[in-house]
């Protein structure tokens, strides 16, 4: 029975090891990565906080203009004071009591140039909000993808340098042996234990550059900084001639980009304004109805328990103050508006740029991706020239060195196309 409880106890043991593990460790493709970020990033959750804000100022100014009812107490104490009547010569003291009442206070507007206006600049704020996040939901799904392409480029820098450091150990091994027998020199063997040694370090630097990318991905995607992500993507899963030629093709429309759509709301505020500053010339109207219980009343009282009114206000003399506010406002129109045509022409030419920059990345990688095939075509030629005699270790270094730099090269060309990708996606408003 001991030990059918302590193997039920282990059992448990394992299976809430196992959970934990689990939740401390993320299998990531970049579509998922971004719909994560999205979730969790820290700053996109105050972007939504924004605009459940401005739903609730948006309610605050609707609110303004419907009914409100206020109830309210007093209370009066005269201290005994009397007050004298007169009447044909003669006085008459009439006694103050204390009195109290209950009042009752209906209020609504039934019209104010600014309340209308006011609804119409909260309905814009609350869209201008709702556009702020989306696009910072599009930025955030920007640098996951730039964060998520340098841990997998870092990743396969690291690749590489274990690869060739397999290779140069082999090579070290083989002329060793050749040392030994005297077919080799004893300093070729000791270039080559430099290089190996160089690269052993160059694999860690490759390491701690995969760490400090994974931690800013962690940090974008507003998890733990204990948390193990694994990347199910790789590099070639997002490079194709296809879909570089497809997005050179495909259009660019200005209007559904989001600094676009956010200038666009930006003058319609201006002309809000505007209409705002002409409001203060119109009239306020607003009705009430007050209604009185009075609990305890004095001998001389002549307030009626209900009273109905309407209360009518117009500005006449402001000293140009409204006037002043007018012309301000239609001066912030021209100035939105100017600033809507420089940025439209800004996104023109970032589109040319970033249609280039495609294009010229693109063509760098089939450059160097062919420049790898020659660079490994060379290097294992001179290994064997090597091993046999015929080069030396100096045209060993000399080819490993020109590999690694093709490979460097390589892997940084697929980097540059990656992130022209994401600019150009970006600039389309594509997550």
């Amino acid at each position: 029975m001991n030990f059918k409880k302590h193997f039920l106890i282990l059992i448990l043991l394992v299976a809430g090891f196992v959970q934990l593990q689990a939740q401390n460790s993320l299998s990531l493709s970049l579509n998922a990565a971004k719909k994560y970020a999205i979730e969790h990033n820290r700053s996109l959750q105050q972007a939504d906080l924004a605009t459940q804000q401005s739903q609730q100022t948006l309610w605050q100014t609707i609110s303004e203009g419907l009914p409100q009812v206020t109830a309210s107490y007093s209370y009066q104490n005269m201290l005994g004071y009397e007050m004298e009547l007169g009447f044909a010569g003669n006085t008459f003291p009439i006694e103050l009591k204390p009195t109290s009442n209950a009042q009752l206070q209906v209020t609504q507007l039934l019209f104010n140039g600014n309340y209308w206006v006011g609804i119409k600049m909260s309905k814009l704020a609350k869209e201008m909000t709702l556009t702020n996040q989306k696009k910072s939901e599009l930025d955030i799904c920007k640098t996951i993808a730039e964060s998520y392409h340098s841990v997998l480029v870092a990743q396969e820098m690291q690749r590489v340098l274990e690869g060739n450091l397999t290779n140069m150990e082999d090579v070290l091994k083989n002329t060793e042996k050749m040392v030994e027998v005297g077919v080799a020199e004893k300093t070729s063997a000791d270039q080559l234990r430099v290089q190996v040694a160089l690269m052993k370090n160059n694999i860690k630097a490759a390491q701690r550059q995969v760490e400090l990318g994974m931690n800013m991905l962690r940090f974008q995607l507003g998890t733990d900084p204990k948390t193990e992500i694994v990347l199910t993507n790789k590099l070639e899963d997002f490079i194709s001639e296809n879909a570089v030629n497809g997005m050179l093709l495909e259009s660019f429309d200005i209007e559904k980009n989001y600094n676009m759509i956010m200038l666009e709301q930006s003058v319609k505020m201006a002309e809000s304004e505007v209409q705002m500053a002409g409001a203060n010339f119109l009239p306020t109207v607003a009705a009430f109805y007050n209604y009185t219980y009075k609990i305890t009343e004095s001998d001389f009282d002549m307030q009626p328990p209900h009273v109905v009114g309407i209360t009518a206000s117009m500005p006449l003399f402001t000293s140009g103050k409204n006037c002043s506010k007018y012309k301000q406002a239609k001066l912030k129109v021209k100035s939105a508006d100017i600033d809507k045509q420089s940025v439209t022409d800004q996104l023109l030419l970032q589109e040319k740029q970033l249609r280039f920059n495609l294009r010229n990345t693109f063509e760098t990688y089939q450059t160097q991706k062919e420049n790898i095939e020659v660079s490994t075509a060379v290097y294992n030629n001179i290994t064997k020239k090597f091993e046999q005699g015929a080069a030396s270790s100096l045209d060993l270094s000399n080819a490993n060195n020109n590999l690694l730099v093709a490979q460097s090269n390589y892997i940084q060309s697929m980097m540059q196309l990656l992130n022209a990708e994401t600019e150009l996606n970006n600039l389309f408003g594509k997550k």
